[in-house]
């Protein structure tokens, strides 16, 4: 790809992005989110054309021009297609780059799919109250006509009010034969559009229904073939007609159910909605209003005998009803607006609207409104759903959605009908959630704080632990009894970390802040490290190791390396630890196009009630309590797992063993090939440099102890060492004395690592020198931000010996020699006499604290050989920090095995 100013940062952006050739849409470069959500590998993107990625790639000419034009375009949706076909809409912003001397598009998108489609079923569910609305006030309109019989408007409500509810049968059936049967006025049939009359229906064929329409506001049948109130219908009405479910709604009237409108969804089973339900009672409460119309052979309606029917169509809604004439002043008020509002309806009518509801600060607005409406017809806010602040009688303010229904003439002007609900729970829910929402992110937050600052603390004396157990474990000379002790302390240690570390990844996963590195990983390489970590221990129990890759499986492929290791070093050590004879497998190959991993092995099993049990934090099986362990391996994994597109398995039989297995997205990856003859696995303990090698290292830390440990493993390896106790003083060293390699701790006053590292990356004389970033931050992102300063690799603390040897392996190409093979020598360098007598020396001086002498010595070594120089030096700089403690160590490893 082309050298550009801004490749980093396009390469590191989370948001896809793709810049395309101008004149033939070829791709020229495109990142890995973008990669990723297409489905499709940068390489396999770059030089095809851009526009074979649009659903209709006229839409990509279009966009060209535009760019072409304007130079830009913004938050433009465009129809884009996955390499596998799948549609999907993305947002996109487009700017014209020069890329290299050629006109291209760099086109920044994202994936609004999701967004897109909650915005259409949101639309979707808007449609349908809105229906519902223009259906009741078609209704209630159709109700306030008077000269139509009840038969002519039956015949007008039950189609409106079925296209509502989109139900292919509505009837309404009345009470006869003295209550024993109930008989059909009218069915209408939506895909048909007929009405059909005269069903009969007995009591003691049902006497369940007739029980929950007497007793019951709704009956909502969801399942009418298995809803115990619908159910008897079943042979007989509900299959013959292809019903799935009813939802009936009785008629009452003076406290009296007279009959009931009855719904009928034809097909499966139906989840009637509360809205759904509303409509119901407020269709058949209109039913009712024109029953007992018909009942008192009245003819024609009046305003008055209007406002008492929409009285008793509203009353029983769970909505305010409210109405006003053409000056504003209220006529019509249900039960619940005064409950709502806390006027009676008796106190309320005639009073003007403005001044008894709305806020004072809103009432010009209101009174604008009718104004403009009289003046214009126009009425901007009518069936709109509008959230407004309204005014309770007490003169509490609250918040209220309003809808408007369209006006309607009436003998003096117009009659304006509103439906109004307090809406403060609704907030109050809200805002709970949104204070619950910010009081678990700032737990969250203080947690993961929590956590670094206590890995940190934890980790900087465990560092000190480890450190000196192993520099005790790589002498030689140790007998039997001290080596077991120091290699139990390594041990402990070593488990202590791994408890931390288990504990630290848990928090990660909890608090959604485990992210993937994905990249390529050489799956050969992954075998020969998984055997160095558990080979020993299998050989010590005698069981049989074995780790296969099968023949069709590429060596390289893209996974989170890393992570991926971490999964397969549990499932092994688990296998090794619970398996006392027989054998442990690793397996790597494919299945159904994806990576396939399993480990088998041929221990005692896991009890079948544990299957699921293993898989939960800190839980155990009865042999795993007594193996020990945190019980968070396999938690950690599982999560892993699933974060890299996986699932992990567990079949197990007792006594026979157990399988764990898992896939993982195949995608293949170029990787280098081993040189012949070399061997990338990490250094022994033991360790030395082999000889002819050698290397100076420079050790900055501001910590004694923790600089004195890293010191002391690279010089018992057989490095010269400088040390630096900040960031200052590392840049000037390394200006000095130009050290093959830095490690530099991140965490130190004044100047920390990383900015020291920005320095000496900037400096021409020091930018070629590797950085090692050290640092015992274990949360958040100190790799990454380690990497973007500009350090070459990452070394966690507790410093691992055989990690820190691993590190000069790799980026300094030195060869190492195990313990038994090293020859030899004094690390001094210097012969056996001269070094005795220096040792004699430095302790004479050091037990008196003569400052003056140990000048001396220092001067004297560093006028003398560079092996000499080089002691003189260490003395030299021990003696200005006073590190009488430091020198007193050199004095006793100059007289005792020459191994510092």
């Amino acid at each position: 790809m082309p050298n550009h100013p801004y490749l980093q940062l396009f390469e590191l952006s989370p948001f896809p992005a793709v810049v395309s050739r101008l004149d033939d849409h070829l791709v020229l470069a495109v990142n890995a989110s973008a990669a990723e959500l297409v489905g499709v590998s940068p390489a396999d993107a770059i030089g095809q054309p851009v526009s074979g990625y649009y659903v209709n790639p006229e839409q990509r000419l279009e966009l060209t021009d535009r760019v072409r034009r304007d130079g830009r375009a913004d938050n433009v949706r465009l129809h884009i297609k996955r390499a596998r076909g799948e549609p999907l809409w993305v947002l996109a912003s487009i700017r014209v780059i020069d890329w290299n001397g050629e006109a291209a598009a760099l086109t920044v998108f994202h994936d609004i799919s999701e967004q897109l489609a909650a915005e259409s079923s949101l639309k979707a569910s808007e449609r349908r109250l809105a229906a519902q609305s223009d259906a009741l006030t078609d209704l209630t309109t159709r109700y306030t006509s008077p000269g139509e019989s009840f038969d002519t408007r039956l015949r007008g409500i039950l189609p409106l009010a079925a296209g509502a509810l989109r139900v292919e049968r509505l009837s309404l059936w009345r009470f006869a034969d003295n209550r024993s049967t109930i008989r059909c006025d009218s069915l209408y049939c939506l895909s048909t559009g007929r009405h059909d009359s005269g069903g009969v229906l007995h009591r003691h064929g049902a006497p369940d229904y007739f029980a929950a329409i007497e007793r019951d506001r709704v009956v909502e049948a969801h399942d009418a073939q298995n809803d115990a109130r619908t159910s008897e219908f079943t042979a007989g009405y509900l299959i013959p007609n292809r019903i799935g479910a009813m939802l009936d709604v009785p008629l009452r009237h003076d406290n009296e159910t007279i009959g009931v409108l009855c719904a009928e969804h034809v097909g499966g089973t139906r989840a009637w909605t509360v809205d759904e339900q509303n409509f119901a009672v407020a269709v058949s409460n209109l039913i009712v209003v024109a029953l007992v119309e018909e009942d008192r052979r009245h003819a024609l309606a009046q305003l008055a005998d209007s406002e008492a029917r929409a009285r008793l169509i509203v009353d029983t809604a769970h909505d305010a009803f409210i109405g006003i004439d053409s000056d504003g002043r209220v006529v019509a008020w249900n039960a619940q607006a005064e409950t709502t509002f806390g006027w009676a309806r008796a106190e309320v009518l005639g009073r003007s609207l403005a001044e008894t509801i709305v806020p004072p600060a809103f009432r010009d607005a209101h009174n604008a409104g009718m104004h403009r409406f009289h003046e214009t017809g126009e009425a901007p806010v009518v069936n709109q759903r509008l959230e407004l602040t309204a005014l309770h009688r007490s003169g509490r303010e609250f918040p209220i959605e309003l809808t408007i229904t369209s006006p309607i003439t009436a003998e003096r002007g117009y009659f304006f009908a509103a439906f109004l609900r307090d809406i403060s729970d609704r907030r109050e829910r809200d805002e709970e959630l949104r204070r619950a929402r910010d009081a678990a992110e700032a737990a969250t937050r203080a947690k993961s704080e929590f956590l670094a600052n206590m890995s940190h603390e934890l980790r900087t004396p465990l560092n000190g632990v480890l450190g000196y157990a192993q520099l005790l474990q790589r002498d030689r000379t140790m007998n039997a009894a001290h080596r077991e002790a120091v290699e139990a302390i390594g041990r402990c240690g070593s488990q202590l970390l791994d408890l931390i570390n288990d504990v630290l990844d848990l928090s990660k996963i909890e608090a959604g802040r485990l992210d993937l590195d994905e990249g390529p990983t050489d799956l050969t390489q992954l075998l020969t490290d998984l055997k160095y970590v558990v080979a020993e221990t299998a050989a010590h129990k005698g069981l049989t190791l074995t780790m296969t890759l099968d023949p069709e499986v590429p060596r390289g492929v893209i996974v989170d390396g890393r992570h991926l290791r971490q999964v397969l070093v549990n499932l092994l050590g688990n296998a090794v630890k619970f398996t006392s004879a027989g054998e442990v497998r690793l397996r790597i190959g494919t299945a159904g196009g994806r990576l396939a991993f399993e480990v088998v092995d041929t221990g005692p099993g896991i009890e079948p009630e544990a299957m699921t049990e293993i898989f939960a934090a800190f839980a155990q099986t009865k042999s795993g309590a007594a193996a020990g362990g945190t019980g968070l391996g396999l938690t950690i994994s599982d999560h892993l797992i699933a974060k890299m597109g996986g699932a992990l398995k567990v079949d197990s039989l007792i006594g026979a063993g157990s399988r764990f297995s898992f896939s993982l997205p195949l995608v293949e990856a170029r990787v280098a090939a081993n040189t012949p003859g070399t061997d990338s696995a990490l250094p022994p303990l033991d360790a030395r440099l082999a000889p002819g090698q050698a290397l100076t290292a420079l050790v900055v830390d501001d910590s004694t102890a923790n600089r004195r440990i890293l010191a002391s493993l690279l010089e018992s390896a057989g490095a010269y060492v400088i040390t630096a106790t900040g960031g200052l003083d590392a840049i000037e060293l390394a200006r000095t004395h130009r050290p093959e390699i830095i490690f530099m701790d991140l965490k130190m006053p004044e100047l920390d690592g990383l900015e020291a590292t920005r320095r000496l990356s900037q400096d021409p004389a020091t930018a070629a020198i590797p950085v090692i970033a050290v640092t015992a931050s274990a949360l958040g992102d100190a790799r990454a931000t380690a990497r973007a300063a500009g350090c070459a690799d990452y070394l966690s603390k507790p410093i691992r010996a055989q990690e820190l040897f691993g590190m000069l392996q790799l980026h300094l190409s030195v060869r190492f020699v195990g313990g038994a093979d090293a020859p030899a020598r004094d690390s001094s360098g210097l012969d056996i006499a001269r070094r005795m007598g220096v040792a004699a020396r430095l302790r004479t001086a050091v037990a008196v604290g003569d400052v003056t002498e140990i000048h001396a010595l220092a001067g004297s070594l560093m006028g003398g050989s560079p092996a000499e120089s080089a002691l003189g030096e260490r003395i030299n700089k021990l003696v200005l920090e006073f590190d009488f403690a430091g020198l007193g160590e050199l004095g006793e490893s100059l007289a005792g095995s020459g191994q510092p």
